[in-house]
């Protein structure tokens, strides 16, 4: 691990990592430390630049404009939202650069995952022991500070945890038994704060990259091993369906008993959601140039909260590095000489990422977790560009 950390550089690690667990909610001051550190390294950078961070920046630039109008959650933000995006993106892609090895890179997508959800999980799981499991209130306080933060905030942090069970089904062979252990530890903790706080995101989240994964692994077995597996997976879903019985009203799911059956804010409606999703689509046509958040709340949509406060400029800008993204993320997991084990990681962090943007408001409410996708994207796009050397030489 610390030569890893070696590899990415101390600064830059020790910079990102203060980001990531934001002490005392000053974390954005390290932000612009790396900017700072981008901007002092000169022509360095230049070997980093893309068409993807001309994206990035057009959109920041046109949002953090619009937002300088109405900096309704301060005017920090303007500058949050102007330059922490694109500085993360070059960030992952220097990361990627300086490591230049797929078994590290891989390494490092958890690290960094692991140091992000790390406060949250650490203040659920200290709430969850000084008061208990069962609790009417879903919000809890991070260990900075007495204010509680929303459950769906808190529950954003541990996103990429709850791929866990996905990422150990192709590296469970690879990892020493230790590294397999502290993997599934993480992810009971993890689970086990969902819970606490209540959140289908993230158990959606949960289920669906484990599926992927199931799907992608066979997909790269032989016939003979693909039945093998069908089979072993049959049994053992049997099984569980047999044995395990879950109840809907005992403490652990008593965060989720007000919404289970709830008309307006149950799974029918995505939580009360596609009645603002629609509303926002008619308004991208009807108010090209945004809308107030008072008008009926927030859109619950990355790309629609964009268009709502960076008019449809942003949203067409957004939807095209959404594509581009999306298409890096399918070569990545074309090209052979990559290991299995890294392109099942990207895949499904990838999923994971898109299933949180799609039903949460990421830009007012969940900043870090948009730039935290803008460092994974460099460190995908990287890692595309060491594929194409790697598989010329």
């Amino acid at each position: 691990m610390l030569s890893l950390i070696k590899q990415v550089g101390l600064s830059p690690f020790i910079l990102l990592t203060l980001y990531l667990i934001d002490p005392f909610n000053f974390g954005f001051a390290f932000g612009y430390l790396i900017f700072i550190y981008f901007f002092l390294s000169g022509k360095a950078i230049l070997p980093l630049l893309d068409k993807d961070i001309v994206f990035i920046t057009l959109f920041t630039a046109v949002y953090a404009i619009y937002y300088s109008f109405n900096p309704i959650s301060g005017s920090q933000f303007i500058f949050i939202y102007l330059l922490f995006p694109p500085t993360f993106y070059l960030l992952g892609k220097l990361i990627s650069n300086k490591i230049n090895n797929f078994d590290n890179i891989y390494k490092i997508l958890l690290l960094i995952a692991t140091i992000y959800s790390f406060i949250a999980l650490i203040s659920v799981l200290l709430n969850i022991y000084n008061v208990g499991f069962y609790q009417v209130n879903r919000d809890v306080s991070m260990i900075w500070s007495h204010d509680p933060m929303n459950a769906t905030g808190m529950a954003a942090y541990l996103f990429a945890n709850m791929c866990l069970p996905g990422i150990i089904l192709f590296s469970f062979r690879n990892n020493k038994h230790s590294e397999n252990l502290i993997l599934i530890l993480i992810y009971i903790l993890s689970i086990t704060a969902v819970l606490r706080l209540g959140s289908r995101t993230q158990l959606g989240i949960t289920l669906i990259t484990l599926f992927v994964s199931i799907f992608y692994f066979l997909a790269k077995q032989s016939i003979v091993k693909r039945a093998i597996s069908l089979i072993i997976l049959t049994v053992f879903t049997i099984l569980s369906i047999s044995y395990i019985s879950v109840n809907s009203k005992s403490d652990i799911f008593s965060a989720y008993a007000d919404r289970m059956d709830s008309k307006k804010y149950g799974a029918g409606t995505a939580g009360g959601r596609t009645e603002r999703w629609s509303k926002s689509i008619d308004n991208l046509i009807e108010k090209p140039l945004g809308w107030e958040v008072q008008e009926f709340g927030y859109s619950h949509n990355l790309w629609l909260d964009a268009a709502r406060v960076g008019t449809v400029i942003c949203f067409i800008l957004l939807v095209w590095f959404s594509i581009r993204s999306t298409i890096n993320v399918y070569k990545v997991t074309k090209y052979k000489i990559l290991p299995l084990r890294l392109k099942n990681l990207i895949l499904i962090y990838f999923i994971a990422f898109y299933l949180q943007f799609f039903v949460e408001p990421i830009l007012d409410g969940s900043i870090q977790l948009f730039v935290f996708y803008c460092l994974f994207q460099g460190i995908v796009n990287e890692s595309l560009s060491i594929g194409k050397s790697h598989e010329l030489v």
